[in-house]
């Protein structure tokens, strides 16, 4: 069901030596990534002419793309549609997709519910295989540099903000880390260090993504940049991080006990941050100071920094 012409990238990066028996794997990881962002896009074409030929509600799931597009980002530095346009498989994805939905309707005699559903799933089945190899973060080099600018990166930066809520877990993240921090990686290639800071945005986009995702990391997160201001909602993140076990949000939690002098609390959560995935010789390190100074030495008028 599925092709997509490669001839662009070849033509344009990966000229095999004439006498090269196989691609290396590279070529052969390029090949794979043409193919799976061709039948992402052959899905799309084709879902969006079954919904006008139909008047058919079926839809992909609103962050699919996103997250495709961060991934693709991420691995080899092209987005979702830059690298649809540098494939120059337009009119081919076209056709192809005309022909899908003249099949289905013609096998189904219409638009009937029913088929579309099946075929609906099918191809959304297709899609999450897709997905799952681009999960596998591959990075891809040898592509054609995408040219761009401070300007164009704080401008996408942007526009992610103003639509963080349609965003992957992945992306939310790294914009409200930026954020806290100043510093944001659009891309594999492409990245600022002169991010406006603003606490108060990414705290409102960590707690976003707690609500939505329930994801450890965000919790801590929040506590991290709550903590020189809110230290009780910063402490009540940090916990609920340690308990859903996050050795980061551990070894602070274990850390912040020592600061208190309560010492079998102390244990317990360095103790389980090791268990978690902690640095065995950090958490060592945080006992030798406190057996030799009777605390950590990171602790200021018992909190932690």
């Amino acid at each position: 069901m599925f092709r997509f012409s490669f001839a662009s990238l070849f033509l344009f990066i990966f000229t095999l030596n004439v006498h090269a028996k196989s691609p290396s794997k590279m070529e052969t990881l390029a090949m794979e990534y043409a193919q799976v962002v061709g039948q992402i896009e052959l899905v799309n074409v084709a879902f969006d002419e079954m919904k006008t030929r139909c008047e058919t509600q079926i839809t992909q799931d609103a962050k699919f793309l996103p997250e495709v597009d961060y991934l693709l980002r991420k691995n080899m530095d092209y987005g979702f549609s830059e690298f649809v346009d540098w494939m120059e498989g337009a009119a081919e994805t076209q056709t192809l997709a005309t022909q899908m939905v003249n099949q289905v309707l013609a096998d189904h005699g219409g638009c009937d519910a029913t088929a579309l559903s099946h075929w609906f799933n099918y191809l959304t089945e297709s899609n999450t295989q897709n997905l799952a190899f681009l999960q596998q973060n591959q990075l891809l080099f040898g592509l054609p540099k995408v040219t761009r600018s401070e300007h164009d990166i704080r401008q996408a930066f942007k526009r992610k903000i103003n639509d963080y809520k349609t965003l992957p877990y992945q992306e939310i993240r790294d914009l409200a880390s930026a954020l806290d921090h100043g510093s944001y990686r659009y891309s594999l290639l492409s990245l600022s260090q002169s991010i406006r800071k603003d606490s108060a945005t990414a705290q409102t986009m960590w707690q976003f993504a707690i609500d939505e995702f329930n994801q450890p990391e965000a919790y801590y997160a929040l506590g991290k940049s709550l903590k020189m201001d809110e230290k009780a909602r910063a402490l009540n993140a940090f916990e609920q991080s340690a308990q859903m076990g996050y050795h980061r949000a551990g070894t602070w939690l274990g850390t912040y006990y020592a600061c208190h002098q309560d010492m079998k609390h102390a244990a317990y959560w360095l103790d389980k941050a090791k268990e978690h995935g902690a640095d065995p010789d950090y958490i060592d390190d945080i006992y030798a100071e406190i057996h030799e100074l009777g605390m950590p030495t990171n602790c200021v008028n018992g909190w932690v920094y």
